[in-house]
């Protein structure tokens, strides 16, 4: 299930999709979200726990975003589980808010190795609703500049000769994002 429906885009337009958007609105969406998704690191919907692993020898682990941290564990080369940090060996970073994005080891740094560190978590900003809003909305944005195409394309003629470019206002509509994950 995607994080935006078809009312959701028709009610930011003020206006009922045409057939011709209403079957490109599929396909464009989920190419939209894929690449939020990609350039986040994690899910924008509902997510299962699961397992990420990290690169050790840091005292602040960056780990993508997540919610409901269960488990960090130290894997050997094997990826067999060799020990299971306790709760009171890191912080879970920034404390004050929902999402995370990185772990503090409070000893020092975490064990190096590559790969070693396990994290289970909700790889997801789905519970964080603040974030998860100011994402749809920027989805929403470029969903509308995509659909929007007598703002999204700049014609340019010349003795005759035409040319269309198209505009970048879909990436402008994705800049909000950039302050909530920095990385991107």
């Amino acid at each position: 299930m995607a994080l935006i429906v078809q009312s959701d885009l028709e009610a930011k337009l003020g206006r009922s999709l045409t057939a011709a958007e209403a079957s490109a609105f599929t396909l464009i969406n989920a190419a939209n979200q894929a690449y939020i998704e990609k350039i986040i690191g994690s899910s924008v919907e509902s997510a299962s726990l699961a397992t990420r692993y990290y690169d050790g020898g840091v005292q602040h682990l960056t780990i993508d975003p997540c919610t409901g941290i269960t488990d960090v564990k130290l894997y050997d080369d094997d990826q067999v589980a060799t020990y299971t940090y306790d709760t009171t060996d890191y912080t879970k970073e920034p404390i004050n808010r929902t999402l995370k994005t990185y772990l503090r080891h409070r000893p020092g740094k975490f064990v190096t190795g590559i790969a070693n560190i396990g994290v289970t978590a909700k790889f997801s900003i789905y519970e964080d609703t603040d974030t998860l809003n100011i994402v749809k909305n920027a989805m929403l944005e470029a969903l509308v500049t995509e659909v929007d195409n007598s703002d999204n394309i700049s014609k340019k003629s010349t003795e005759g000769y035409s040319v269309e470019f198209a505009k970048t206002e879909t990436k402008s509509a994705l800049d909000s994002i950039k302050y909530l994950f920095p990385e991107v």
